[in-house]
This record gives C-alpha cells, structure tokens and sequence, in this order.
C-alpha cells in the first residue's frame, strides 16, 4: 500500500461524476473548518472546478518514503548535520522520535510554533490535509472535532520546509519527481551511497520534489493538498 497525495481531489471527483464521494469530501472540509474557527482562522473554500492540467495526483514511496524525508527534517532541526540515506526503518529513527517528544514539550508550553520542520513532520502519514493559508503552527485538533488525521497543515509553510530540505539535499531547480534520473534513483537505480548530491538521497528526494509540486499547485489553486 502507497501514499498518494492529491490537488483538487474535488474537482477531479466532480469531474468524475462521483458526487457521493464529493459530498464525503464536503464533509470533511467541514469539519477542518470547524478546527480553523477554534483557532479563529478563516474557513478553507475547497475549489471544485479546476482545469485538468492544475489537478495533480502523486504516488509516494509508500509511507517509508515520507519517513525518510521526515527523518532528514528531524536531523536538521535538532541542529544536527545531514544523516546517511534512511531505508524502511526510518519511523524509528531516534532523531525523529527525540523531535515528536519535543513537539509534544513545547506544545505544553507554548512554543510549538519556534520549530522547524513541524508542516511537515506533525501530520498524518496515512490522510488528511494542507491548506493554502498562512498560519505558523500545525492545527491539532481535538479528537471529539474527529479531523481526518488529527492535525491540519498548512501549503505554504510546508513548500518552505520542502525547500529548505531540496537545498540541504542538494536539488538542482525544475527537477520532475516524475521524471526517470529521479525515479531511477529512488527505485536505487540511479548513484546510489556511491554518487553526489541528491543521487544518494532517491527516496527522501522523490518526496520531497512531489511535495514541492503539490504545495505549489495548493498555493496557485487554492486547493488542498490531501493525503490519500
């Protein structure tokens, strides 16, 4: 089973004639903007009519590929130097563990809002949503508000965090995530530990360059990036 990450999921059911599946989604996008009014944030108005060419479906390296992007994140923010390349164990990471407790910490306190990386970090690998709207701290929800994921994100902050990664892992501009040099190199067809640069880092650069499409698709749009 994989991620799949979505621009205009509505449209594109709409399209589709799925109006059933575009009232669940309707639904969903109520209950967030019940989550954005308790945090006094204006309510997300989800397009559903979108050209063809500004919908946007991506496929992940499962959710390891997420956790391996998250796992570079979590290194970085806890103000160490780029880790090795991750593999499938990457959720266990000791970084990135040592990071969800210390978001948890600082939510207490106040001061989730000072770490880095938390777009993309604190939110669920499995659904849920980034809205195209400013807003420096993750939205976690109460669980009786029963968000898809627990926690709502934000679009342009994480296309920020994406880019902040794309530079530490050494992307070059206007790379396609789904083009074959990138795709090669998260299947470990490309350079492999033995290359330079980004060639070294397939997984956690596929996911990254998908994420970077998404957000910028989010913000131009003004749909939501979903997880699927």
């Amino acid at each position: 089973m994989g991620l799949t990450i979505f621009v205009g999921l509505g449209a594109a059911l709409r399209a589709e004639g799925d109006e059933e599946a575009v009232e669940q989604l309707e639904g969903e996008f109520e209950v967030v903007n019940d989550l954005l009014e308790s945090f006094g944030l204006p309510p997300h108005q989800e397009p559903y009519e979108l050209d063809a060419q500004n919908i946007v479906s991506l496929d992940l390296y499962g959710y390891s590929g997420l956790h391996q992007l998250r796992r570079v994140a979590a290194h970085l923010a806890l103000g160490e130097e780029l880790p090795p390349p991750g593999d499938a164990e990457a959720a266990q990471d000791p970084a990135l563990q040592d990071y969800y407790r210390l978001f948890d910490d600082n939510m207490l306190e106040g001061k989730a809002g000072s770490m880095r990386f938390q777009h993309l970090i604190i939110h669920s690998d499995a659904e849920g949503f980034y809205l195209p709207a400013e807003f420096d701290e993750v939205l976690v929800a109460e669980p009786s508000l029963e968000v898809p994921g627990d926690t709502v994100g934000s679009s342009p902050r994480l296309l920020e965090e994406c880019l902040e990664l794309a530079r530490a892992l050494e992307l070059p501009d206007g790379l396609d995530p789904e083009s074959e040099e990138v795709l090669q190199a998260a299947d470990g067809g490309g350079e492999g530990e033995a290359g330079a640069g980004w060639r070294r880092y397939g997984v956690e650069s596929h996911t990254c360059l998908a994420l970077i499409r998404a957000c910028r698709a989010s913000v131009e749009t003004g749909a939501a990036v979903v997880f699927s």
